[in-house]
């Protein structure tokens, strides 16, 4: 039994699978039919390969078949009708290759009253603070964002000088500060899942041009002390990995950019120790199973840790080839 108090609540999270549908069940790759059942489930974007309606159809005929009874997501930088802002700039462009599709029509499926997402009981989640009603008797405190640092001309970008998540108070010293709903401190609100589309610096971040993660989201990850950072993005950085944290990272930064890149970052964390994954299980079970419960024997401390996730689907080749993760946490009955 879960502590008094709490309740155990079951995760489910994925992200960029590009609007592939799930493998039959006699796949061998572990993103295939069914996924395990949960309590929620977090797709943290790249829904499509360009944002196109009949992409966004297939995205929700797939997670129409999950299991579970609160499924949310966000937009990525590949789900590009769901940025107002680049639909904008690029609608030349967009036009003179006879493009036919529009920010209003994504809109509708995704928010739209009659739209397909709400028909399918999936909620599409805007930047900030939300307080979603589980059902099971908890509430789960979520913070969300799309963006990621410019890459490639895509959705939902800013430059990498740009501090997206941060009050001014801890923004580096050289960067611009431009966060609209900035990311709460621990001291301000205990947020239980982080979800960005974009991973943050030296977590789940690697490429073959070496880690090209936001240092300024993790500054605001390491503030806020989720039990759950999830993201994607980059698919080579899939896996998880718990963090456990300095508690002297709520004071104003100073270092620019480059310092806290080259060293800074190591200063809001006392280690780190990834999640064991065993190929074997993995393809049988459908997932990686992390239990962060106290019955479960590696907790999760709240205002402690943070279990960070890559939780992309597709690897570098966009081949589906990696698990989904299940994380099960004791979370706070609600009042």
């Amino acid at each position: 039994m879960p502590p008094s108090g709490t309740v155990k609540t079951r995760i489910l999270i994925i992200s960029d699978t590009h609007s592939t549908p799930l493998e039959t069940p006699s796949a061998s790759q572990p993103f295939r039919h069914p996924l395990p059942s949960a309590d929620v489930l977090i797709h943290c974007g790249d829904l499509t390969m360009e944002g196109l309606t009949s992409e966004y159809r297939k995205t929700l005929d797939m997670l129409a078949a999950i299991d579970a009874p609160v499924k949310l997501v966000i937009a990525g930088n590949h789900d590009r009708t769901l940025d107002k802002e680049w639909m904008r700039t690029h609608e030349r462009m967009l036009w003179g290759k006879k493009w036919r599709e529009t920010y209003e029509e994504a809109r509708e499926i995704w928010f739209g009253k009659n739209g397909r997402a709400r028909k399918e009981g999936v909620t599409m989640l805007e930047e900030g603070l939300h307080e979603i009603d589980v059902g099971n008797g908890t509430i789960l405190t979520l913070h969300a964002s799309p963006y990621q640092p410019e890459f490639y001309d895509w959705a939902f970008p800013y430059q990498k000088h740009q501090d997206r998540y941060n009050p001014p108070s801890n923004t580096l010293s050289d960067a611009e500060n431009i966060a609209v709903n900035p990311i709460s401190s621990f001291s301000e609100k205990a947020i239980d899942v982080i979800c960005t589309h974009g991973p943050p610096w030296k977590h789940g971040d690697i490429t073959a041009h070496g880690n090209v993660g936001c240092p300024h989201l993790l500054t605001a990850v390491s503030r806020a002390k989720p039990l759950i950072h999830c993201f994607g993005h980059i698919h080579e950085g899939w896996g998880a990995e718990t963090v456990t944290w300095d508690k002297a990272t709520e004071s104003s930064e100073t270092e620019t950019i480059a310092q806290f890149k080259a060293e800074g970052w190591k200063k809001h964390i006392k280690r780190t120790e990834g999640v064991k994954v065993t190929e074997k299980e993995v393809k049988s079970k459908r997932a990686v199973f992390v239990d962060g419960t106290k019955e479960g024997g590696k907790e999760i401390r709240r205002g402690e840790q943070t279990l960070m996730v890559n939780a992309a689907i597709m690897d570098v080749g966009y081949d589906p080839v990696n698990a989904a993760f299940v994380v099960d946490l004791d979370l706070p009955v609600k009042n």
